[in-house]
């Protein structure tokens, strides 16, 4: 700069370096403001520096997706105060331009449909967007039938109310309606009414800005009817929703948790009003729960609730979504399963009701047997007796042969008692017991018991138990009643048989994968692919009078122990059932 400067020089530097200063001013002033205010100071700031009439701007409004418009002018007159202050999508502040080049220049730039009204309510104005949209020109728009024509008709009656009652308590207001297009169709528009009032505070003319939110009421009722299909797929799953912040203790729930807890809607739900329903054995779970969601881990549950007429079961899982103030915010959902546990509980009972009436059926099918296996040690105990008598009642008494009959009534006393205990225990109800057992030593006894059976079948019996067969870990009576059910199917299998021997093979051996397995082959008429297929579905059953429970029930025990039960067709006639279980104590307590 030169020293002998000009002093209009340098009051044009002061006003470029105050400018300056006040520019770089403005961040600060914008921290955390709308974008339409921080428009506005800019304008404020840039009009003083800058020989221009007016200046405007336009943003979208990114929640309410509608367009907003600033603008500030250099000067205005006294009916020109302001478009509208920022309500509902028109922002606009300050005055319009005094000159008519000016006000129509901004209409055009507002996107949205512009109105001038006289103070009657009557068009003076409309900006180009009304005329592209209705294809309507000035003077058609300024008819009176014109709202008649273009409003939706389900909208126009409370629309014209709306608008009457605004224009006479001069207050500014907004609506929503249907208005139809230049090619019959009609869409959503926002009305914003804004009247302008002089200094005495009459009204001298109202601006009406109309903005298109077609997409936005799509959204909506695309939102809504998602969020009714939800909730309907939420009643008919029993399924509930809700988004927690476990430290704030608050709660949003949706409506069908409301009323799987039998909550009203809207109630200001807290930990301590689900804490005190839940039942008295789950508190410790529950508590437990919430004390580790309180740390911000995602969290699983399983509790019951205690209702006035009801006790439900709830099961569901909560996942961290986001922190909100450093605290946790889960989303999670939650089923009443109440139905699904009861229904179980139920076929738990019947299963049992089931292997019962299975083992009772085996019995009565057993019955000669049994007769046969007591009576022959009575018939034992009589004789020996009554020889036990007659050599004490010879002179002198045999005392020495009378001591050996009484040790053969002992023994033949014993031998019934041991056959009245097998049946005993496997025909009674009684709980899944485990025991290291000898798998060869229960065939063994299943053998002798329905030998008799067997034999009145005319079926011969082999039987070939591997020597080395190591111990298992198992229910001794459980696995007894699979070996005598397929021992009593493969007899059966074998009535019709006339043309060849009613063989039955009962094998046990040990298998390479530290498993051991016991089959039953039979000579009989084998079975279709068909059967093969459905025979351990339970009521499935190929015999006359057969209740098609004793393979289902067979199967369960066996999965029970870790195994499984299988057939397959032989190379001859007839067919071969197996079952093959863990022989390793370890595997067959996991399966307990």
């Amino acid at each position: 700069m030169e020293l002998n400067a000009s002093a209009e020089e340098i009051s044009r530097l002061q006003r470029c370096i105050n400018n300056v200063v006040s520019l770089l001013a403005l961040p600060t002033a914008w921290s955390g403001g709308e974008p339409s205010r921080i428009l506005e100071s800019l304008f404020d700031a840039l009009l003083p520096m800058l020989p221009l009439e007016f200046i405007c701007d336009r943003l979208q409004d990114t929640v309410s997706n509608i367009p907003v418009a600033v603008l500030r002018e250099r000067a205005s007159d006294q009916l020109a105060r302001e478009l509208a202050e920022r309500t509902e999508g028109l922002a606009a502040t300050n005055a319009l331009p005094s000159n008519e080049r000016n006000l129509r220049l901004i209409l055009n730039t507002i996107p949205a449909h512009i109105y001038v009204l006289n103070t009657e309510g009557c068009v003076q104005q409309v900006n180009q967007a009304v005329m592209d949209y209705t294809g309507l020109t000035l003077e058609d728009v300024q008819q009176e039938d014109y709202r008649d024509r273009v409003i939706h008709p389900e909208d126009f009656k409370r629309v014209r109310g709306e608008r009457a009652a605004s224009l006479r308590r001069a207050a500014p207001f907004s609506t929503e309606q249907r208005v139809m297009g230049k090619n019959g169709q009609y869409r959503w528009f926002l009305v914003s009414y804004k009247p302008l009032l002089d200094d005495q505070g009459r009204i001298v003319r109202w601006y009406v800005a109309a903005f298109d939110i077609e997409d936005r009421k799509r959204a909506e009722a695309q939102v809504e009817q998602a969020y009714l299909r939800l909730a309907e797929a939420q009643r008919l799953s029993k399924t509930g929703s809700f988004i927690t912040d476990l430290l704030a203790d608050k709660h949003d729930w949706s409506e069908e948790t409301f009323r799987i807890f039998e909550f009203d809607s809207g109630t200001n739900v807290t930990v301590r009003m689900i804490r005190d329903i839940v039942h008295p054995e789950d508190l410790p779970s529950f508590d437990a729960t919430i004390a580790r969601g309180m740390t911000g881990d995602d969290v699983d549950f399983v509790f019951r609730i205690v209702l006035p007429h009801t006790v439900k079961h709830i099961r569901g899982m909560a996942r961290v979504m986001t922190q909100v103030g450093g605290h946790p915010l889960f989303i999670g959902a939650l089923q009443d399963v109440t139905e699904g546990k009861v229904a179980e509980e139920a076929l738990d009972r019947a299963r049992s009701e089931l292997a019962h009436v299975a083992r009772v059926t085996t019995l009565n099918a057993l019955t000669a047997s049994i007769a046969h296996e007591i009576n022959q040690p009575l018939a034992s105990l009589i004789t020996n007796a009554s020889i036990c008598l007659r050599r004490l009642n010879t002179d002198p008494p045999n005392i020495d042969g009378a001591r050996e009959m009484v040790l053969r009534t002992i023994r033949d006393g014993n031998r019934a008692s041991d056959v009245i205990i097998r049946l005993r225990a496997l025909f009674k109800k009684r709980e899944f017991a485990l025991e290291s057992l000898d798998l060869n030593d229960a065939a063994r006894e299943v053998i002798t018991l329905a030998l008799n059976d067997l034999q009145r079948n005319r079926v011969v019996l082999r039987s070939e138990l591997a020597e080395d067969l190591p111990p298992v870990i198992g229910d001794r009576v459980q696995l007894q009643q699979v070996t005598l059910n397929l021992l009593r199917n493969a007899s059966e299998a074998m009535v019709d048989v006339q043309d060849r021997p009613r063989q039955l093979l009962i094998r046990t051996q040990r298998e390479a994968d530290d498993h051991v397995c016991l089959s039953v082959r039979d000579a009989g008429c084998g079975l279709s692919p068909r059967d093969f297929e459905k025979l351990f579905e339970p009521f499935y059953t190929t015999k006359n009078g057969g209740l098609g429970i004793g393979l289902s029930i067979s199967r369960s025990i066996i999965e029970k122990h870790r195994g499984r039960l299988w057939a397959e067709p032989n190379d001859g006639p007839g067919a071969t059932f197996r079952f093959s279980i863990p022989c390793r104590p370890a595997n067959a307590t996991g399966a307990a």
